[in-house]
C-alpha cells in the first residue's frame, strides 16, 4: 500500500512539473511572437515605445480572456430569454503602464524579452 501511495505521489509531482514546463514554454513562445510583432513595427527593446507595444499586445490578450469569461458567466447562470436576477457588472481593468515592465533574460543560449505587470498593480 505504501509503495502505491509513493508511486501516486511521484506521478502527481511529475504531472505538475510537466505542466509548469509547458506553461513556461508557452510563455517564451508568446514572448517571441510579441517581440517580433513590436520589432516589425520598428521598436526595439528597451525603448519606451517597445514596452508600450508589448503592453498593448498583452492587454489585448487579457481583455479577450475577460470577454470570454463574461460570456461563460452569462451562459452558465442565466436561462435563455430570462433576465438575470441581478445585473452582473464586472469591470475590465486594463494593465497600468506605470506598473508594467520588460526585462531581458537568456535561456538555452537564446535571449527573450519577458514583459509583465509588477506586484504593485495587484494591490488595491
Amino acid at each position: 500500500m505504501r509503495s502505491f501511495l509513493w508511486l501516486l505521489t511521484l506521478a502527481v509531482l511529475a504531472g505538475c512539473a510537466g505542466y509548469a514546463a509547458r506553461q513556461h514554454a508557452d510563455e517564451l513562445k508568446t514572448a517571441v511572437a510579441d517581440d517580433q510583432a513590436c520589432v516589425t513595427q520598428g521598436w526595439k527593446y528597451p525603448e519606451p515605445r517597445y514596452t508600450s507595444c508589448r503592453l498593448k499586445l498583452q492587454d489585448d490578450r487579457l481583455h479577450e480572456d475577460w470577454l470570454n469569461l463574461q460570456l461563460l458567466h452569462q451562459t452558465q447562470n442565466q436561462p435563455v430569454n430570462v433576465p438575470p436576477a441581478y445585473p452582473y457588472h464586472d469591470v475590465y481593468r486594463p494593465l497600468d503602464p506605470d506598473h508594467f515592465d520588460c526585462r531581458l533574460i537568456t535561456e538555452n543560449a537564446q535571449n527573450y524579452v519577458l514583459c509583465a505587470a509588477d506586484d504593485e498593480q495587484k494591490k488595491p
